[in-house]
């Protein structure tokens, strides 16, 4: 009997197992084919430093009991608050936030207090992210939350014992950039505990806790980078097709016959020759900056030709640019058109101040929109922003 029913438990085991190999190597699959696979016009975001996105909060403010307090006269308490949190992504995060102080109440005339602790694991979503788009520098963001926690209370007025909790709190968040490490935040938030948290029963099965803090959150590393497989796929494909039309064109060349007719004779002339000093700051540089369809943001891929062109600025002190945007024509109205092109230009503009110290002064912001296309045979060349040189 016992070696039957060690033989039944084998089978049980091993049909588990392989259910489960067959399961992980389907899963397999399906996650190289969502790997594979490509968004037209999609930013995708990484982090260059594991530190990148982490951050820390500390602050205070007010806090009181919502629903044991008489009447109109309701017990303020001072709250203190300490984070450490790290954006996974541009518009979602976690953090581990703490809380401490007392809480003071009312019930049938009679007042009580007690002081308590609280541990949160937060979940946050950055709804201003989700609905503008990721900006490193923005001054405001707007930041719903929800979490889980653990309290603890302990020296109650009317009771000896300590109590626990398990809350459910939520709260929103509101961010005003400084600097960029440091941000001063706004934050009020809700907790629901059981109603015998503070040793006082009202006949209610929950009690809540609000509270209004404010403070400063120093931010470490950098932020995200964005990057667009999608155009540099295009990219690539566009200069094989131009690769292969000039292979064709110098076979053409080598292929044909020229027949040179019997030179004239010459008669020696003597002329002047003037030699005009070219000016090094004029015309139209071989530097360009691709952007996606709709997009005005600089991919990683394109900062090497805003580098180079920040170094010809600092070679030349002499010389400043000009910096003109363009939309491709097959999408869109001109009027919008006409302002995207003026933020692909803005945002070049921006690089070269904030990343490479060069002047305003030496930079001129020009968008053409739709109306001219530098590549009248090539649309998707003509989401571009050109660079040409000029003197001060």
């Amino acid at each position: 009997m016992r070696t039957k029913q060690f033989f039944y438990f084998c089978s049980i085991v091993g049909l588990a197992l392989t259910a489960s190999l067959t399961a992980s190597a389907q899963y397999i699959v399906e996650e190289q084919i969502a790997v594979a696979e490509m968004v037209p016009g999609k930013v995708y975001y990484y982090e260059e430093r594991n530190l990148d996105n982490w951050y820390m909060s500390l602050g205070a403010g007010t806090q009181m009991l919502v629903w044991e307090q008489a009447g109109n006269d309701v017990h303020f308490t001072l709250a203190m608050n300490l984070a450490v949190g790290k954006w996974i992504s541009p518009y979602w995060g976690m953090r581990m936030s703490a809380m401490a102080g007392s809480l003071h109440f009312d019930w049938d005339n009679n007042y009580g207090s007690m002081r308590y602790g609280a541990f949160y694991l937060d979940f946050l979503w950055n709804m201003t992210n989700s609905l503008m788009g990721y900006k490193e520098n923005r001054v405001f963001s707007f930041i719903p939350f929800l979490g889980l926690g653990a309290s603890l209370g302990w020296h109650h007025s009317t009771f000896d014992n300590k109590t626990w909790a398990l809350p459910i709190t939520g709260g929103i968040k509101m961010n005003f950039r400084l600097s960029r490490h440091i941000d001063f935040f706004l934050e009020a938030r809700v907790q629901a505990v059981a109603d015998q948290f503070n040793h006082v029963m009202r006949g209610g099965q929950v009690e809540a806790i609000a509270s209004a803090i404010g403070g400063l959150t120093i931010k470490f590393g950098g932020g995200f980078n964005a990057y667009d497989p999608y155009t540099d796929r295009l990219a690539i494909a566009e200069l094989n097709r131009r690769t292969n039309q000039l292979r064709s064109e110098l076979n053409d060349c080598r292929s044909r016959k020229v027949d040179c007719p019997p030179c004239p004779e010459v008669t020696p002339t003597v002329s002047e020759t003037v030699v005009v000093e070219q000016q090094p700051c004029s015309g139209v540089m071989t530097a360009s900056v691709l952007f996606g369809l709709n997009s005005a943001t600089v991919s990683q891929q394109e900062m090497v030709n805003i580098y180079n062109v920040a170094q010809w600025l600092k070679s030349n002190p002499s010389c400043n640019v000009t910096i003109t945007g363009y939309a491709d024509r097959n999408t869109g109205s001109s009027d919008y058109n006409k302002e995207l092109s003026h933020r692909r230009a803005q945002a070049v503009a921006e690089i070269l101040q904030n990343k490479y110290g060069v002047s305003s002064s030496r930079i001129n912001i020009e968008s053409e929109g739709s109306s001219e296309q530098p590549y009248p045979n090539d649309n998707d060349w003509n989401r571009i922003v050109i660079f040409t040189g000029g003197n001060r």
